[in-house]
């Protein structure tokens, strides 16, 4: 695998800053760290429902009783954090990348920075949990505000032993100290693994975080996660598109932090733009949206509909959606349709931040029978609905190359 450019220190992005109210807690007695402040904090060693947010707690592993697993080898000590880089870009997938790729992504950064990981899932008790296997002195460069600087933390991954979110340890019930029975990602006996720390990474699909070493024992795959640093200046909505043009469809990608310049929706076409309006906007890495508050307060309505009854759209579009659906009542056909699935759901096509922005964002467009409607098939839309739709206006994704028979959009405002 080539050799990707080092971290270097570059500040935060403000939504990651407030993302950075953490508690880190190591198992062990206390000892002074730098917090994220930059102050030195020391207290006595919490139990799990005892820390206080920014409180670093730290010590080395304690010796194991007779009856608990064997005791991870020794690891160097980890030197303090020397660096800081931006995760600006996510990207996980079920298969590994293939090492052409990983040289494309760390080019992708123009003197930014690309970080190779494990990433998959695995069971504890019965739950499925997201889980990455890392180098932790590269891999905590990338990490929240605190837990960085929390050399503890990461020596413990370095030790062999699992840091745990909050999250994660509430909801499985994890405790400090004690070993966490991990079943691999391919299945089998679950292998015990010490719960080092309790953290907060700051990064998506984080939940159990372990070395390498122990992520190739629980059949993490290589070289299904990196995380990549654009360089400063650079638009990471830009970065995120080209990344999306090396992993194609098989990996997720995620945008991890704002955009170099005030993000701004419209749709094309001055009439149209003129109509819908245009939209100030801050997005999230789950490719969700959230518009500005005023213009939704004045274009989008929640009404009654034929057919499905409730429904939330835009204002311009729901008397249009109405008549089709009250012709679609009228004409008996009623029980083609079975589930209304969305009109207005703020989000860019796919969830990918790296594209264009849906027009259910407008509350413009709706999903009806999805489950039997998903994309790629010809689906089980009735003829009839499709030309009583069109009637009224709308464009039907089931004539797309790549169809989408689930999906109607506007295509004109009639008059």
């Amino acid at each position: 695998m080539p050799a990707l450019p080092r971290p270097r220190r570059r500040p935060r992005a403000p939504q990651l800053v407030a993302t950075a109210a953490l508690a880190v807690l190591v198992a062990g007695t206390a000892v002074a760290a730098q917090g994220p402040d930059d102050e030195a904090l020391e207290t006595a060693a919490p139990t799990a429902s005892e820390f206080s947010v920014g409180t670093v707690e730290a010590a080395p592993s304690p010796a194991p009783a007779a009856s608990a697993p064997a005791a991870p080898a020794p690891a160097a000590p980890l030197a303090p954090l020397a660096g800081r880089a931006q995760p600006d870009v996510l990207v996980t997938g079920p298969q590994p990348l293939a090492p052409e790729a990983v040289t494309r992504l760390s080019e992708l950064t123009e003197g930014g920075t690309a970080l190779v990981f494990r990433s998959g899932t695995v069971a504890v008790g019965d739950q499925l949990v997201p889980a990455v296997g890392v180098d932790p002195a590269a891999f905590r460069t990338y990490a929240a505000e605190g837990t960085a600087e929390a050399t503890d933390v990461w020596q413990a991954v370095a030790r062999g032993e699992v840091v745990a979110s909050h999250d994660a340890a509430t909801r499985l019930g994890l405790v400090l100290g004690q070993p966490v029975g991990i079943v691999p990602a391919g299945g089998g006996a679950p292998v015990p693994v010490r719960l080092g720390a309790l953290a907060t990474t700051g990064l998506p699909d984080t939940d159990l975080v372990v070395s390498d070493a122990v992520g190739d024992r629980l059949g993490l795959p290589a070289a299904t996660g990196v995380v990549l640093d654009a360089a400063d200046g650079r638009d990471p909505v830009a970065l995120a598109g080209l990344v999306r043009e090396v992993t194609g469809e098989g990996a997720a990608v995620d945008l991890l932090s704002q955009p170099a310049g005030d993000p701004t929706a419209f749709l094309t076409g001055g009439a149209a733009a003129k109509a819908f309006g245009a939209f100030s906007y801050k997005y999230f890495p789950d490719g969700t949206i959230q518009p500005d508050a005023a213009w939704v307060r004045d274009n989008i309505r929640t009404e009654q509909v034929p057919v499905f009854g409730t429904v939330t759209c835009h204002r311009l579009m729901l008397p249009q959606l109405r008549g089709a659906l009250a012709e679609v009542e009228a004409r008996g056909l009623a029980g083609k349709l079975t589930t209304y699935d969305g009109c207005y759901v703020p989000r860019f096509i796919e969830r990918n931040p790296g594209g264009s922005i849906s027009l259910h964002t407008w509350g413009i467009a709706i999903d009806m029978d999805a489950s039997t409607n998903y994309r790629g098939i010809r689906g089980t839309m009735d003829p009839e609905v499709v030309a009583i739709f069109k009637r009224w206006g709308f464009r039907w994704g089931g004539d797309w190359k790549y169809t989408d028979p689930m999906h109607f959009e506007m295509g004109a405002v009639l008059k």
